[in-house]
């Protein structure tokens, strides 16, 4: 799935522990998955066999007040279901990850401490918002660098999934919110 990650992505990809090439044993990650009924499927195999088991902390100073923040992230399985499920089931539904997606999704990273992005069988992410990223590199790459001059696509919301709408495009603005250390 790498070769295409921008520097920002990489970095902080590399400094969780992440490299080109990664691939770890994932099986107690997916006995886990399976416990609580969820069905696994090639795609997010693949994406957590690279990118799983991953503490992702970004420290950056933000352009908007000057201040040092920290962000975390996690593609453990086991901390990402812990959040998730306790959500109530009207918070589930109103996320509508169960029947807008149209496809088998898996629960594979939790950003911000808060935010659970699923992959479909098909390789595309999702979030609540909708359809977040065609594919890993295009999900790391939208998150780490969406704002400095990139190519990037806004969520494609529930209800317009499958209408044969897609994610609007737009170049990031060139400067830069977050400067990582």
């Amino acid at each position: 799935m790498n070769g295409m990650l921008n520097k920002i992505a990489e970095q902080q990809l590399r400094k969780a522990g992440w490299y080109p090439g990664r691939k770890i044993d994932i099986s107690d990650q997916i006995k886990f998955w399976e416990s609580l009924g969820y069905q696994t499927f090639d795609a997010a195999v693949k994406f957590m066999e690279e990118y799983g088991k991953l503490h992702i902390t970004d420290k950056y100073i933000s352009s908007f007040d000057n201040n040092l923040n920290e962000d975390h992230h996690t593609t453990f399985v086991t901390e990402i279901l812990e959040f998730y499920n306790e959500y109530t089931e009207e918070d589930k539904f109103e996320f509508n990850n169960f029947g807008y997606a149209k496809e088998n999704i898996l629960p594979v990273i939790m950003i911000e401490d808060t935010v659970v992005c699923f992959i479909g069988e098909s390789g595309i992410f999702y979030s609540d918002d909708g359809l977040r990223a065609e594919n890993s590199e295009i999900f790391w790459n939208e998150y780490y660098g969406g704002y400095v001059g990139t190519d990037c696509g806004w969520c494609l919301p529930w209800d317009k999934i499958g209408t044969g709408k897609q994610r609007t495009r737009f170049i990031g603005n060139g400067k830069g919110c977050r400067n990582y250390i």
